[in-house]
């Protein structure tokens, strides 16, 4: 007779064989951006999906969800992208010029695209706990010494020094399916490491993006515990975290209630959130 094993169960929850269909933006980035011809853009993802998938198991690999660039049409996203759009001068240590981390970068997809829609390539920043996700993202794009900047470490490693290369570099910060990976306390360590990234002196630095969030805050017990939040519990772990570095956050949550969440270990009241995490003067 067989027996499921644990990881059998988390792939049939987290794996989907097929490309999904609605991927036409990623494609068209591969084939504008990277110069990829149309009819070879399936398997060089397929390709890539094999070699990130044994890195790591996570749910958005598994399920194709780093294809999704459906991102860069929300709010916030548009509100950095103006800013970045706009920004003037040339001296990166300038104030005055806006720059973007994606923490929790994958294979920098969202960096490329900001590229491809005119961002200066320099402006950007983006930082994975897996060094090989940034170099199979740089095979994937075929853009070797392109302009942007990664830097691969473990945020809740104080021992880790790899990304002290970012500190005092970063006014604007895009973190997609990351904070709820971890408890309320790894939160606030995280917070408080993001503050060191941000440019001595700014004042309107942005936080956002999207994640698994619920009307019931808590603590979601499972394989590894996290914290799931919404609008009140984001804020109040923000002013934590202000209180903890001398710096003061406006929270801004939104609910999507189109579909529940179907991974394993979440709730009928957890759903998928966007969020914007605004400086505010002291």
């Amino acid at each position: 007779m067989y027996h499921e094993t644990a990881l059998d169960r988390w792939k049939r929850f987290t794996y989907i064989d097929d490309l999904p269909e609605e991927i036409s933006p990623f494609r068209e980035l591969l084939e504008e951006y990277s110069k990829v011809p149309p009819g070879e853009t399936d398997e060089l993802l397929i390709k890539t999906r094999r070699k990130l998938w044994e890195v790591a198991m996570y749910p958005c690999i598994g399920r194709w969800s780093f294809l999704n660039l459906r991102s860069v049409q929300d709010s916030h996203f548009k509100t950095a992208f103006e800013r970045l759009k706009n920004s003037t001068g040339l001296d990166m240590d300038s104030s005055s010029t806006d720059t973007l981390l994606d923490i929790g970068c994958c294979v920098g997809q969202v960096l490329r695209k900001l590229v491809h829609d005119g961002i200066e390539p320099t402006r950007l920043f983006g930082t994975d706990l897996h060094s090989e996700f940034i170099s199979i993202g740089t095979e994937l794009f075929d853009d070797e010494g392109c302009g942007l900047t990664f830097a691969a470490g473990d945020m809740l490693d104080p021992e880790d020094k790899a990304l002290d290369t970012l500190d005092g570099k970063i006014t604007i910060i895009h973190a997609a399916n990351f904070f709820h990976l971890f408890t309320w306390e790894e939160q606030v360590k995280i917070g408080m490491r993001i503050t060191r990234f941000l440019k001595p002196g700014v004042t309107n630095a942005l936080i956002f993006g999207r994640q698994i969030g619920t009307h019931n805050p808590r603590e979601r017990d499972g394989r590894k515990k996290s914290f799931l939040h919404n609008q009140e519990s984001f804020q109040k772990l923000w002013d934590e975290v202000g209180m903890k570095t001398g710096t003061r956050w406006r929270v801004q949550v939104g609910i999507s209630e189109e579909r529940r969440v179907d991974i394993p270990g979440f709730g009928d009241m957890d759903r998928y959130i966007r969020f914007g995490i605004y400086q505010s003067a002291l």
